[in-house]
């Protein structure tokens, strides 16, 4: 059985100044639009946990990293904009919801 492979390149939900980052409550996160994002994005990756299992294997990359400046341009990576690879092949550019994601991962299983 092989293993399948979600990149999903999203702006990590902290503000840092220097190397110390401020602590924000639950509710200031949430009123962030990357905290929305992260709260939507925890769902689905557990979503995918649930139904693959160690079938799919899933990396969460910052795309202001240094470390994924090729992917960045491979891809066309945008660091405002959540962006899902399946298997080296962009599937999305925002989120999903669980149906459309789990439709492009079931299709490439199949294949």
């Amino acid at each position: 059985m092989d293993k399948h492979r979600i990149k999903l390149f999203i702006e990590k939900g902290t503000f840092n100044v220097g190397c110390v980052g401020p602590k924000y409550s639950a509710e200031e996160l949430e009123s962030l639009p990357q905290g929305r994002n992260l709260a939507q994005i925890g769902e689905i990756l557990n979503h995918i946990r649930e139904k693959y299992g160690d079938r799919v294997e899933v990396s969460i990359i910052d795309p202001r990293s240094i470390i994924s400046i090729i992917d960045n341009i491979r891809y066309n990576i945008k660091s405002s904009k959540p962006t899902w690879i399946l298997d080296g092949k962009k599937i999305f550019e925002e989120i999903p919801s669980w149906k459309e994601l789990e439709s492009r991962i079931d299709s490439v299983l199949a294949a």
